[in-house]
């Protein structure tokens, strides 16, 4: 088998990258992760309607649909991507809509009871808690695995239900945006100097920086602490970013507008940029519809949700632009696996030793010299 230069430069770039990774892992256990590369392709398959949109993504490949639409004054809920699709029973009212789903299967919302008040609900094996009346909270933004729920409170305060009683930072005209599983809270609040993100972590606040003095707006947060989100330019344009703690990094300073929806613990971003999904990955801002089939007549003009498994649930259009299709859900599509360095070091040895063994036995059959 003859192997290209070309080839040979792809399987070395990808031995350097799996042998600097292994030894970061082994050097700084403790460091926040490197961004993941991007998989080359991704499969596609519908997970909504035009009256039906998919989010809430959780690491099983599981995700909300919520209806909408003209047509009928009721809005349900249901969860999908598994076996079989779950539906939302709600509260009583005409209207059920998912905001946060994590990894048991458990499912925070907004739903209407029978006297038409909009109520905050907790949907639990197959249970639903009416939240609104057991702790009066009037809005919920997402749940992690330990239960700990992102929620607003009834005197308009962001903050965190754990073990039933609600941790807030103790900040007026604040609101939940995104929540992690080590419990830290994104969310947002306007002091006298104007509009902020922040973080509310362990009884402590921290403010995202400003970007060359403009604001910015924080949407998601991964276990790391790293924030996503679009900020403001002097020019009155949007720009998303990514922060890890210590260094701000706009993602597409070329870009007439983008956003920053949301970020995994691989330090991926998916987001809008000019009416184009995007995917950041290993330093690299990859249109996501140069990662799909070409000749699909498929427009991906958003992606808003990504999870550990690099699944991401993007919103979609015809080529033209046109006629709207709802929600895909991408699923990257698994190449050749890769041998480790060691395994490829350890074969190449092997394939020498058999060589030399060969060449000697040749050359004792025809009467030649041993090298």
């Amino acid at each position: 088998m003859t192997i290209a230069a070309g080839e040979v430069e792809i399987m070395n770039k990808h031995c350097r990258r799996a042998c600097v990774a292994a030894l970061l892992a082994a050097l700084a256990p403790g460091l926040a992760p490197v961004a993941a590369a991007a998989p080359d392709y991704f499969s596609v398959s519908p997970a909504g309607s035009k009256y039906a949109r998919a989010g809430s993504l959780n690491d099983l490949g599981r995700y909300a649909v919520n209806s909408f639409g003209p047509e009928s004054p009721y809005q349900g809920a249901s969860i999908n991507g598994g076996p079989s699709s779950e539906s939302v029973p709600g509260l009583g009212g005409y209207s059920t809509q998912v905001w946060g789903l994590n990894n048991r299967g458990e499912a925070v919302g907004l739903s209407t009871t029978g006297a038409g008040e909009s109520h905050v609900f907790l949907y639990s094996y197959g249970r639903m808690q009416d939240l609104s009346a057991r702790y009066g909270v009037q809005w919920v933004r997402d749940i992690n695995d330990r239960g700990d729920i992102a929620v607003w409170t009834a005197d308009f305060r962001a903050g965190v239900l754990r073990g039933g009683v609600v941790d807030d930072p103790g900040l007026d005209s604040s609101a939940p945006v995104d929540l992690n599983e080590r419990g830290a809270l994104l969310l947002d609040y306007f002091p006298s100097a104007g509009y902020r993100s922040a973080i509310y972590d362990d009884g402590t606040l921290t403010d995202l920086p400003l970007a060359g003095g403009m604001r910015v707006s924080g949407q998601a947060i991964n276990d790391a602490g790293w924030v996503t989100g679009y900020f403001t330019s002097a020019q009155g344009r949007q720009h998303a970013f990514l922060w890890d703690g210590q260094t701000f990094t706009n993602l597409t300073p070329w870009a007439r507008n983008s956003f920053g929806y949301d970020i995994n613990n691989l330090g991926q971003v998916v987001g809008v940029s000019d009416e184009r999904a995007f995917l950041y990955a290993d330093g690299e801002l990859i249109d996501l519809n140069t990662r799909i089939d070409r000749d699909a007549d498929l427009l991906l003009i958003s992606a808003e949700d990504i999870n550990d498994r690099t699944q991401i649930l993007a919103n979609s259009c015809d080529r033209t632009g046109v006629f709207c299709y709802g929600s895909m859900l991408l699923t990257p599509v698994p190449g050749v696996p890769e041998a480790s360095p060691v395994a490829m070091l350890s074969i190449g040895v092997a394939l020498l030793a058999w060589l030399r063994t060969r060449s000697s036995k040749a050359g004792a059959v025809i009467g030649l010299p041993n090298r």
